[in-house]
């Protein structure tokens, strides 16, 4: 019975320490970092960077 009980228990540390490793920042700048990257992939490329160097 011991041994379920420490199993139960590591396992419960375990996953603790997982999830708050892998958990998402909540911060108001990360919202709006996250929002400025994902408008930057939407937008269109500029014209300096679509012109090709001719040769």
């Amino acid at each position: 019975m011991a041994f379920l009980l420490i199993a139960v228990v590591g396992s419960i540390v375990g996953i603790t320490i997982v999830l708050l490793r892998n958990r998402r920042p909540n911060s108001m700048e990360h919202s709006i970092d996250e929002f400025e990257r994902n408008l930057r992939a939407l937008a269109p490329e500029t014209p300096s960077r679509r012109k090709r160097r001719a040769e």
